[in-house]
Parts: C-alpha cells; sequence; structure tokens
C-alpha cells in the first residue's frame, strides 16, 4: 500500500511540475500577500496586519488547494488514466491519499506561513485561527472533490471551479471595502457561508 500511495504521489509531482497553471496558482497568492503587506500596511500595524491575512487565506486556499484538486482529477479523467490506475490494482483509498497529499500540505503552509509573513500578532488566538482556517481549508477541498467528480475535462473543471470558489476567494475581498466593517468594533469577514467574528487586538 506504502509503494503504491508513494508511486501516486511521485505521479501528482510531475503533474504539478509540468502544468506551468498550477505552479503559477500556487505562487500567486503568495506574490498577493507581499503586495498587500507592503502597499497597505507600511507601517506596520497590526490590525492591518489581520485584516490582510484573513483577506488574502481564502484567496490561496481557493487557488492553490481548490484549484489543484479539480485540475488533477480532471486531467486524468480527460487521459482515461483514471480508468487505469483502478485497473492496476490501485484502490480508492489509496487513490484519494494521493490526491490530498499535496492539496493538504499546501494548506498547512499556508496556514502557518502566512501569519508570519505578515507579521499579524495572533497572540493568544492561534487555537482559534488554527480552528477556523482549518475548517475553511476542509470545505474548500471537499467542495473541489465534488467538483472534480462531476466534471470529465479540465476545461468544465476550470468553469465549475471559478462558479464555486469565487465567493471562498474574492468576498473577503470585498469586504475590506465596507466601512461598516472597517469601523466596527469587530472584524467580520465572510468567507463562503461561513461569517466570522474575530476581535480586534487590543492595545497594549
Amino acid at each position: 500500500m506504502i509503494k503504491r500511495i508513494s508511486a501516486l504521489i511521485w505521479l501528482r509531482t510531475q503533474m504539478i511540475l509540468s502544468n506551468g497553471a498550477m505552479l503559477f496558482q500556487i505562487v500567486f497568492p503568495y506574490g498577493m500577500l507581499l503586495a498587500y503587506d507592503h502597499f497597505m500596511n507600511k507601517d506596520g500595524n497590526p490590525q492591518t496586519a489581520i485584516q490582510i491575512l484573513f483577506m488574502m487565506i481564502p484567496l490561496a486556499l481557493s487557488l492553490s488547494v481548490g484549484s489543484m484538486i479539480t485540475i488533477m482529477l480532471a486531467e486524468e479523467k480527460e487521459k482515461k488514466n483514471l480508468k487505469t490506475l483502478f485497473l492496476s490494482g490501485i484502490h480508492s483509498v489509496e487513490y484519494l491519499i494521493s490526491i490530498l497529499f499535496y492539496p493538504v500540505v499546501l494548506a498547512l503552509i499556508t496556514i502557518v506561513s502566512f501569519p508570519m509573513i505578515v507579521k499579524a500578532d495572533l497572540s493568544g488566538r492561534w487555537m482559534e485561527y488554527g480552528a477556523i482556517v482549518a475548517s475553511v481549508a476542509i470545505c474548500v477541498i471537499l467542495l473541489n472533490l465534488l467538483v472534480g467528480a462531476l466534471t470529465d475535462t479540465q476545461a468544465k473543471s476550470a468553469s465549475k471551479w471559478c462558479d464555486s470558489d469565487d465567493g471562498i476567494a474574492f468576498l473577503p475581498m470585498f469586504s475590506m471595502l465596507s466601512d461598516a466593517v472597517s469601523k466596527s468594533d469587530t472584524l467580520y469577514i465572510l468567507w463562503g457561508t461561513l461569517w466570522i467574528s474575530l476581535p480586534k487586538p487590543t492595545s497594549p
């Protein structure tokens, strides 16, 4: 079982390295995060850092994690590799583990690295932050597994992915334009169907 999973993960690695669009979607959120942090938070304000963090994490999860799942599933269906893998003795659990390996790794890297990049102060709130972001990551993964399962070509998967993940990726960004949100005592950000309330950090 371990050898089969390792072989499938190696196959996923080659697929990712040979797909320029997928590599771009992995790197793009980090570039956006650095740009937003540079232009919107030059003075290092901790509240602005948290706003940038919670604005960019859904975009990163949607682009790098979600799209990767749909692209890999659609590509294998389009090339008829899926049927070949199952006929060669690959079990569905092994296949699912290999599909989720890189998305889960990327989600964990995103969850840990983004607060460090923007220097967001999450002191005493790491558990809440981890639980919220992990919940969003799980929702993104499950949603894109469903999209990938229901589409049989990369073109169709890209169309369905845009329809399903646009809300998760961009609604937090649009929420930054609301004066009511930015001036309230609590930071509210909509992630898909999840309404998150995060208290502002108190001044020392």
